[in-house]
């Protein structure tokens, strides 16, 4: 009980120092950094004595909670003084280095998984067995001293952009994601979509594609989304004739797609923006129409299943009540707020979120059922330390990899690897990227994931022509998408749970569903302008074509046409007509569009046929 209280206590002293530092300026040098990893370790490994682990566990972590606490605070400290030498590094730098690094491995390992720790452990091996490495990897070797002043005490290791952006700004929006969710905001998302796309043909998957778009937007996880989400409208879909699997797969594949989805896109889009230097507006405003087309595919696919299926919406008495709707509509707002702070105000990102707490606080206060109340803030402390843990010890952990990446110079012949691997075709880089992002995202999240390939792969990408945008959501989309890739596909494994079906299946069919996600990123690589680079009227026309495209991929994918079952002959060239359609190019368009309609005008003939009946012979 006692434990409880003080984590409690702690999660609130966590949130209340961001809030504070959002509002009036955060802590100079590495002061920022420094506070917001000693929290977050220092409520890791407290959780041990509030959850019913062995007493072992709890010595370790007793013992990691220390050697965490008096690195960071030992850097913290020291800094000062330290940027005053030059880069000398004293023995009591390296012992305190080391624990850090320790403690930080152990911590990622506990709040993640072995994978990124794993990672992390090669990383460092590396850079001090770089002289007994093949010569394409070779480099001198770091001495200890040297590497623990590299990772450790400047802006490149631990302390660098990564956590910057941990500290800054996603911490920000995991409190305001812990908000909107004790506050009602997240709920009505669902609503909306349910008295939106509840009537309609497969209704409830409609709904779950909406309601997890808005619902993943804001909690940045896959998982945590179909958890959210998905307790409501799988069982929801398995009513209505949806088979489990595809029930489970439609929720995964929505989920995932939510990290994608502006406003807010999950956390690593954060680190986009940190990482190209640019507003982070600009990174919302080039997501949009790949978002937009995400979620339509999705749409198209559930329904021509419905269709074929013969699927009805949901039940009358199921359908939330407009009446009330509209008298809620204010919990719509702080999604607009948000919008507009970041974007036609041009806010900076802490300063457009913690408007955006404000606004909420004020708006749900004129609800008894929605205002924040003792218990509520309470989940809300807790809620967002827990949330923070992942992402920031992550963030953390990598600074080790860039920092390690960077001094010894593998980032440079890597790129000069890969280019020379593919050939100097942007194609087949994108295709080998493409695999290590999708192989990557299967064992890390989707911030440490894309943060080690942004490191390593996008200046490739970039010196062989990419735009770095592109390059950088290029591997941002098939770190997030992975979470539906077979085998690992987590998201889906999570949804298979609730759906109480086979993972396997369910991962499959998630994989059909979010196939345009794999074909996207392409796209807007070759024709920058669907990430809103050109002119109103470019954007429209190739907006336009990439939606048909997708739409006839949806239909080769779900082998039905428009109302027509099509034999699989009809179905590769209807692939053939999607992905001229989704190529850039006035003639591919005109290709592919009459494609389409010569295979519309026959089917429409071969119905007209069948209606008329056959005379017979007196």
């Amino acid at each position: 009980m006692a434990a409880k209280k003080i984590y409690l206590a702690l999660s609130s002293v966590f949130v209340i120092f961001h809030l504070y530092t959002a509002m009036f300026g955060v802590v100079s040098g590495n002061g920022q950094r420094a506070i917001h990893l000693l929290l977050i370790l220092s409520l890791l490994f407290l959780r041990a004595f509030i959850k019913d682990e062995k007493l072992v566990n709890k010595i370790a972590d007793i013992a990691f909670l220390v050697m965490g606490v008096a690195s960071v605070g030992y850097v913290l400290y020291i800094t000062p003084a330290y940027d005053l030498r030059g880069g000398i590094t004293y023995p009591i730098d390296v012992f305190f280095g080391i624990l850090l690094i320790i403690s930080l491995i152990y911590a990622t390992y506990k709040s993640i998984g072995p994978s990124l720790s794993i990672v992390a452990a090669c990383f460092i091996a590396y850079a001090f067995m770089g002289q007994w490495m093949p010569s394409i990897l070779q480099h001198g070797g770091f001495k200890l001293s040297r590497f623990i002043h590299l990772v450790v005490y400047t802006s490149d290791g631990i302390f660098g952009s990564a956590l910057n952006a941990s500290a800054n700004y996603i911490v920000l929006f995991i409190i305001l994601g812990a908000v909107f969710n004790e506050t009602g905001v997240g709920d009505y998302f669902t609503t909306i979509a349910a008295a939106w796309f509840g009537k309609m043909r497969g209704g409830p998957a409609k709904v779950a594609v909406v309601a997890s778009g808005f619902f993943g937007s804001i909690s940045g996880s896959s998982i945590a989304n179909v958890i959210g989400t998905g307790t409501f409208t799988i069982p929801m879909m398995k009513k209505t004739g949806f088979e489990p699997e595809y029930a489970g797969a439609v929720e995964a594949a929505a989920s995932t797609g939510g990290q994608i989805m502006p406003p807010v896109m999950g956390a690593a889009a954060f680190l986009v923006a940190e990482i190209l230097q640019v507003p982070y507006f600009e990174v919302v405003k080039a997501s949009a129409i790949p978002a937009v087309l995400y979620f339509a595919a999705i749409l198209m696919i559930i329904d021509l299943y419905a269709r074929r299926k013969n699927i009805k919406g949901m039940d009358h008495s199921e359908i939330p009540d407009i009446k009330t709707l509209v008298k809620r509509i204010y919990l719509f707002f702080p999604l607009i707020a948000l919008v507009v702070f970041i974007g036609p105000m041009k806010l900076t990102i802490t300063k457009g979120g913690i408007f955006t707490l404000i606004f909420t606080a004020f708006i749900v206060s004129f609800s008894k059922e929605n205002r924040i109340t003792k218990e509520k803030l309470a989940k809300i402390a807790t809620s967002s330390a827990n949330g923070s843990m992942s992402v920031a010890t992550a963030c953390a952990l990598v600074g080790i990899i860039i920092g390690t990446v960077l001094g010894s110079g593998l980032g440079y012949r890597l790129s000069a690897i890969l280019v020379e691997a593919s050939g100097g075709k942007v194609a087949l880089l994108l295709i080998l990227t493409m695999i290590v992002s999708l192989i990557l995202g299967m064992g890390l999240p989707t911030s440490a994931a894309y943060l080690v390939l942004a490191t390593l792969v996008a200046p490739a990408m970039i010196k062989l022509g990419v735009l770095p945008m592109a390059a950088h959501l290029f591997i941002f989309y098939f770190g997030v998408i992975s979470n539906i890739t077979p085998p690992v596909a987590m998201a889906a494994y999570a949804a298979a749970g609730i759906a109480q079906c086979s993972p396997s299946k369910c991962g499959f069919r998630a994989f059909q569903l979010a196939l345009s996600g794999f074909i996207l990123p392409f796209m807007f690589v070759y024709n920058p302008v669907l990430l809103a680079q050109g002119a109103w009227y470019s954007i429209l026309y190739s907006f336009g074509m990439a939606l048909l495209g997708i739409y006839l991929l949806s239909c080769a994918v779900e082998q039905y046409f428009v109302k027509w079952p099509i034999t699989n002959i009809e179905r590769v060239i209807l692939l053939c007509a999607s992905l001229l359609l989704i190529d850039s190019g006035v003639v591919t368009d005109i290709t592919g569009a009459a494609i389409m309609a010569l295979l519309l005008f026959y089917h429409f003939i071969r119905e007209k046929r069948k209606s008329v009946p056959i005379s017979q012979n007196p």
